[in-house]
């Protein structure tokens, strides 16, 4: 499978600068006869406040692989919203795809997602919500009634103009989920809004829009009275249902269950990289990290989950995984310098050669060797060292409020570029672990 990835690389912007546009990742097979084939489109988090559906493209993007025929995802439509935890701050994005006036802060987010809709090689999108309650033809109480929209998949019309049967459809994925229902209290239901028929408000929403351009369109929406791994295991169920539905074959690398849904969401390999020479762990990370290093201008990140961001925020930085806040960065601001590549490590008593930004595991010692660098491990308990290179660090030697985890096992090593009558530039860091888990 090739993994093609758009925009990842991303540069920081100020929380309260502008709209953010979105990411497109295409999971293609290597199949010669997939090239050309027919492309389902997953779309989440126009919404941000529904971090259901955007975990679960998260997870998807990570740890799926297709054998045959093409998939593109967009995992965090409205990254701006999502940052926030807010519905829509600009309004609610799914009600812009009938008219929208050029002046509207979203207008290019929104064309540019009507690009990717209309691209002839999409076929199918499956749009991802959380919705409240569960959705009931008939009314029960107030939690199950038919003007909830939760534990449904929704289609805006029976039939796609004279041929393809949209009811069929998603039928198919319905039966899927409920196949594998966690609860008969979850039992998803077709939901057509019939939307041509008068509904003013679907008339303005993204499905709508791609049906009236002749595409195959369907949303799946999970309870938001779920816990979030249950919203995102039924919403992986109705992109599995949706895949097999395209004969589109693929493979996971995990078990679809709840207890493992969990850990994927807090997934111990999370990470960010920023500026390409910074890397963070950001499993089980402390909640705030002092006097760290930034670059005032040109901030640059990616991480290997796709819905984790940093962002400037009040003077703070912080970081997040979709709306759920991991750490915030109080900075230090320094020019950076990208001279540093490689540096020399004795770990364990074995010299080993690493790139800059990477994170070492050990379990007694570490030692740097002069490299030319002013060197600072932070939390090194002894005073009035200015470089502290030659020296055999132990995990005593380090204090525990200075670690970066909650576990006290990773702490900071910090490469500094010294000129004559010139202030230093941060050249880099390196984090060593000193537990065997990465």
């Amino acid at each position: 499978m090739k993994k093609i990835i758009f925009f990842i690389c991303v540069f920081l912007l100020n929380l309260d600068s502008k709209p953010i546009d979105f990411s497109l990742y295409k999971l293609d097979s290597t199949s010669p006869i997939s090239d050309n084939s027919p492309a389902l489109l997953i779309i989440s988090g126009i919404q941000g406040d529904e971090p259901g559906g955007f975990n679960a493209t998260s997870i998807f993007i990570k740890h799926y692989k297709i054998h045959n025929g093409n998939v593109w995802v967009v995992p965090n439509l409205n990254q701006y919203s999502i940052l926030k935890n807010n519905r829509g701050i600009y309004g609610d994005m799914n009600r812009k795809f009938a008219d929208l006036s050029e002046s509207d802060p979203e207008y290019q987010i929104i064309q540019n997602i009507k690009n990717i809709i209309l691209n002839d090689n999409i076929v199918r999108i499956l749009h991802l919500h959380d919705g409240s309650g569960f959705y009931r033809e008939k009314y029960i109480n107030n939690l199950l009634n038919e003007n909830r929209w939760g534990n449904c998949s929704i289609i805006d019309q029976n039939t796609l103009f004279t041929y393809d049967d949209l009811n069929t459809e998603v039928s198919k994925i319905v039966e899927h989920i409920n196949e594998n229902l966690l609860n008969e209290l979850h039992r998803y239901r077709v939901r057509n809004t019939n939307t041509s028929q008068g509904d003013k408000e679907q008339e303005k929403s993204l499905t709508y829009f791609a049906t009236l351009n002749k595409k195959m369109a369907f949303a799946n929406e999970a309870s938001k009275s779920l816990p979030l791994n249950q919203r995102v295991y039924y919403h992986l169920l109705a992109i599995e249902a949706m895949l097999k539905n395209m004969d589109i074959s693929f493979e996971r690398d995990f078990n679809l269950d709840i207890k493992t849904i969990n850990s994927l969401i807090n997934d111990k390999d999370m990470n960010i990289v920023i500026n390409n020479i910074i890397e963070i762990p950001l499993h089980n990370i402390k909640s705030t990290l002092n006097f760290f290093p930034i670059q005032k201008d040109d901030v640059s990140f990616y991480s290997n989950t796709p819905i984790v961001w940093l962002f400037e925020d009040n003077e703070v930085f912080r970081i997040k995984n979709g709306n759920k806040n991991i750490v915030y960065l109080n900075p230090f601001f320094i020019d950076f310098d990208y001279s540093l590549k490689n540096v020399s490590l004795v770990i364990d008593g074995n010299e080993i050669e690493v790139p800059i930004g990477t994170i070492i595991p050990l379990k007694e010692s570490f030692l740097i060797p002069p490299l030319g660098y002013r060197v600072n491990v932070i939390g090194f308990s002894k005073q009035n060292i200015k470089n502290e290179v030659d020296i055999e660090i132990k995990r005593s030697d380090l204090m525990d409020k200075f670690a970066i985890d909650k576990a006290n096992t990773k702490f900071r090593i910090e490469f500094y570029k010294q000129e004559k009558n010139k202030p230093d530039k941060f050249a880099g860091m390196i984090i060593i672990n000193f537990s065997n888990d990465k």
